[in-house]
């Protein structure tokens, strides 16, 4: 039993026709008086009176309309829920976010929420490139924001901007007297640096290898928070973007410009080319985009929307 048969027997008894109701099912007349008679011989009992000239039900039949009818209303629903999603998504937004950016998607997302008020927003901390693969593919995020290149084709890596990179000192170093520093002031410094894997550290110790100089790594972490909690209590120097360092509100650290060769580190935007975009995250992406005056998404960047 298959449910366009139960479809096509609703739909005969509904217009008392199976000329007219093949009209409406955009099938021949023969093809719907085949899959009833199929139907009939599936279940093992007759459907429909045909002794009679108008369209009468059996008592069997009678019986199976009515359950029919509830089923097939639920499936038109579930098309149509099925079409809507489609069209617009499921009204629910995961963004994969680089700590940094905070400063700005903020106002991003209030411009999103005047458009879609409806949609719920989830926040994912997101940092490195394997993070965001398993992300993509476990269904978890539809875009990020990252500072990680991703050379993958199935991804889309959209460059937005570059942030300076900039050293964060605490109470305890003379650097702190400095108005700005040279990379080569933080040779011996007990350094906070990020993680491996990670495209922050990979920018700093480039910075450093181009001036001949092997920083002191004392310590590594993943979070942009637990660097400052380490500044914070004197534990060494950071050098982190410049939008979170000033998000410290410290007057127990001191931010200072690297003046020789500063570091900077590339921001970008990603989606998964390989599923389809919804226009809720199509949206987004391009409200992000336009925040940095890129042009929006065309026909040839989506690819999968069918």
């Amino acid at each position: 039993m298959q449910i366009n048969q139960l479809l096509h027997f609703v739909t005969v008894i509904e217009k008392e026709s199976f000329t007219t109701a093949a009209y409406a099912l955009h099938i021949s007349q023969p093809s719907l008086s085949t899959s009833i008679r199929r139907l009939e011989d599936e279940i093992g009992f007759k459907l429909i009176d045909r002794s009679q000239r108008r369209i009468t039900l059996t008592k069997e039949g009678g019986l199976l309309y009515d359950e029919s009818t509830k089923l097939v209303m639920h499936y038109n629903m579930v098309r149509e829920t099925a079409l809507k999603l489609k069209e617009r998504g499921p009204a629910h937004l995961s963004i994969g976010l680089i700590e940094s950016a905070k400063y700005w998607t903020a106002q991003v997302i209030k411009s999103y929420k005047d458009i879609h008020p409806d949609v719920f927003i989830e926040i994912e901390p997101i940092l490195s490139i394997d993070e965001i693969k398993k992300a993509f593919d476990d269904f978890e995020v539809h875009a990020a924001i990252t500072s990680q290149f991703i050379n993958d084709q199935g991804i889309a890596s959209i460059p937005l901007y570059e942030e300076k990179l900039v050293a964060v000192i605490p109470g305890n170093s003379p650097l702190r007297e400095k108005s700005e520093i040279h990379l080569i002031d933080l040779k011996d410094a007990a350094l906070i640096i990020s993680q491996e894997g990670y495209q922050t550290r990979t920018d700093i110790l480039n910075s450093f290898n181009k001036i001949g100089v092997t920083p002191n790594i004392e310590y590594e972490i993943g979070r942009f928070d637990f660097v400052a909690d380490f500044v914070l209590n004197e534990l060494g120097i950071a050098v982190i973007p410049e939008k979170y360092a000033q998000s410290l509100h410290s007057t127990s650290v001191y931010i200072r410009e690297i003046s020789d060769s500063p570091p900077h580190r590339p921001v970008y935007l990603v989606y998964d080319k390989k599923r389809f975009l919804s226009p809720l995250t199509e949206d987004f992406i391009n409200l992000v985009l336009k925040y940095f005056d890129k042009p929006p998404l065309d026909s040839a960047d989506l690819v999968n929307r069918s």
